[in-house]
């Protein structure tokens, strides 16, 4: 595990709850830095919107598997 410098402590202690962005100077790439703990909710409300689109996928594929063998079926 990588270890913060005092520069990125204090700078994420001012930032509090809200993200800190960072910039390497060299590649110019850029990262965000969150609290693991904010990191956790964040990617477990993904995966439950993810579950949930999911979820309304499969129920409306069987509704309109429902209503073409309704419309199929003679009796």
């Amino acid at each position: 595990m990588n270890v913060i410098t005092p520069d990125q402590r204090r700078a994420a202690a001012e930032a509090g709850d809200a993200p800190l962005k960072l910039e390497d100077p060299q590649t110019g790439d850029s990262f965000i830095l969150v609290r693991a703990d904010i990191f956790r909710r964040m990617t477990d409300q993904l995966e439950e919107r993810e579950d949930r689109i999911e979820h309304e996928a499969w129920a409306a594929q069987a509704r309109r598997a429902r209503e073409s063998w309704a419309r199929e079926d003679p009796y």
